[in-house]
């Protein structure tokens, strides 16, 4: 059967921004139908609510599953539906793991092809979650027709849990910041270099005039413990000593502000520190183009960031980045001394000097901002993406 003809069901929880141009570009190639389970994760994570009709996927067959007790027990009538292939899988939470173990399993029964989808690739931690949902873990990842990663930490994840290597196939993510497709952004370096532009091209100068000329440090993501901030703070603290002029941006919300916000106080770097809260999609761009770095501290805390786009993003403006080693994408997305750096996780006086050495050389800093654009714009387009899908579904079609 050519594969293009293939029938897929393509089950996932929600419908981000960063994943529409994807299913849509999908839907382009095969006859495939995407059904969403549990569509309000998106408000959970980003606090950004998603309608039934969702924008940018107008000529794409989906269907959004109704809960009860939780679980999305409609993924039963979806996945018996007239189907070659079945594509998803998650175990994240109980409810995704009932609604995988349910699909799974039709999938098996009717002898359709199987196709795991997961970021998932810490298998260090030791809970009982992660214990329990290491053998369930362990017969989906045995049995599936073909995996589909997104990296290097992934591969070795199911290659550990048993998978055949033969079957494991990469698919880059890829990440359009917003939701409208920018898959070939303007240049942000001419931003850093120009900040007096037009406040429509650059409104955080007009927001903070007191930027103009400071070496803008850069987090985005939710302020949990997970993300790491305490250690960017501690890191920036001395940072301020060595390099005056420096202020960090920290853009997102949580349950960790109010403490990380006393502890900057604390450290005596209020001042320098600017708390901007929730900022929409659309206008982060705003802030990754000003900013000379951006700073990725997550760090291992009953769960591990399984990718954190905000590398993608932060290099599709030109960012050098600075990641943990818990961080899932680091090792795939930042080459060490090229585009920016990989550190320990909860490690300061690491970040602190990787944070110097690109700020105070201006050279270094633009030659890496220009290295992130390149790699990111080469190895982790949408285009990416569906070639990646593409090798695995030939290969269940063989």
């Amino acid at each position: 059967m050519n594969p293009e003809s293939s029938r897929i069901v393509f089950i996932h929880n929600t419908a981000m921004w960063y994943r529409r141009p994807f299913f849509s570009l999908l839907s382009q190639i095969y006859p495939i139908k995407f059904v969403f389970t549990h569509l309000d994760v998106s408000k959970e994570i980003y606090d950004v609510e998603i309608d039934d009709k969702i924008e940018g996927m107008k000529n794409v067959d989906y269907t959004i599953l109704k809960n009860y007790l939780g679980i999305a027990f409609g993924v039963i009538k979806e996945s018996s539906g007239d189907y070659d292939i079945i594509v998803g899988g998650s175990w994240d939470s109980l409810p995704e793991i009932i609604e995988t173990t349910l699909y799974f399993a039709i999938a098996k029964l009717r002898r359709k092809k199987f196709v795991l989808w997961t970021e998932d690739w810490n298998w260090n931690l030791k809970t009982t979650k992660r214990r329990l949902v290491k053998f369930f873990a362990q017969i989906i990842v045995r049995k599936s027709d073909a995996i589909i990663l997104p990296g290097t930490k992934q591969k070795e994840c199911v290659i550990y849990l048993g998978a055949s290597p033969s079957k494991v196939f990469l698919m880059p993510n890829a990440s359009n910041i917003s939701r409208h497709s920018i898959e070939s952004p303007e240049r942000i370096t001419e931003r850093r270099t120009y900040p007096d532009q037009p406040v429509d091209e650059c409104n955080l100068y007009n927001e903070y005039p007191s930027f103009k000329g400071k070496k803008i440090v850069l987090f985005v993501g939710r302020l949990v413990k997970q993300k790491g901030v305490e250690y960017l703070l501690k890191a920036f603290s001395t940072l301020k000593k060595d390099i005056s002029d420096s202020v960090l941006v920290i853009i997102g919300k949580g349950d960790y502000e109010e403490e990380l916000k006393k502890m900057a106080k604390d450290l005596h770097i209020d001042r320098d520190v600017y708390f901007l809260g929730h900022v929409d999609n659309d206008l982060l761009k705003n802030y990754y183009g000003p900013s000379d770095l951006c700073v990725v501290p997550s760090i291992t805390h009953e769960m591990v960031d399984a990718w954190a786009f905000v590398v993608n993003e932060a290099m599709y403006y030109g960012n050098p980045v600075i990641a943990t080693d818990a961080v899932g994408s680091a090792v795939d997305m930042i080459q060490d001394g090229k585009n920016g750096f990989i550190v320990p996780e909860r490690d300061s006086t690491a970040l602190y000097n990787s944070m110097k050495l690109i700020l105070s050389q201006d050279e270094l800093r633009e030659k890496m901002g220009k290295s992130s654009k390149e790699i990111v714009e080469t190895n982790f387009s949408y285009k990416n993406m569906v070639e990646g899908f593409q090798k695995a579904i030939n290969f269940v079609k063989k």
